[in-house]
């Protein structure tokens, strides 16, 4: 089991802001985090430390790059037990049903406030690892 102490977040949305204030909300719950606004960085981020992350949160949709699912599929192809969540404000069940037959743990909806995607994020921690 990991320690709350040892749960490291890679958090990946390609909106700029909101990873600026999901990564902060994260830490003030004492879940340390790393961000990034383009999946390909956080891929190579993941390549360079596979083993430090506790869970891989990612958005969905990311225009003008990987998707959320080809970040998963890039991530469980370099570390198979990783914990990988697609965060979507909107999926189709068949979108969905091809996230979870890549591998991904879990579907989520974003919520609407920062506050509570920290707290969805504390739970998801709880819960898949």
């Amino acid at each position: 089991m990991v320690t709350e102490a040892a749960q490291r977040v890679l958090y990946v949305d390609d909106e700029p802001t909101l990873v600026f204030l999901i990564t902060r909300a994260l830490e003030k719950l004492g879940i340390s985090s790393q961000g990034f606004a383009s999946a390909e960085d956080a891929l190579a981020a993941f390549k360079r430390e596979p083993q430090a992350f506790t869970l891989v949160l990612t958005d969905f949709t990311m225009p003008g790059g990987m998707s959320g699912v080809e970040l998963a599929q890039a991530v469980l192809a370099i570390r198979p037990d990783a914990a990988v969540v697609i965060a979507t404000g909107c999926i189709d069940s068949a979108e969905e049903r091809r996230a979870q037959s890549v591998g991904v743990r879990k579907v989520i909806r974003k919520p609407a406030k920062v506050a509570e995607m920290a707290q969805l994020v504390s739970g998801l921690l709880r819960e898949l690892v």
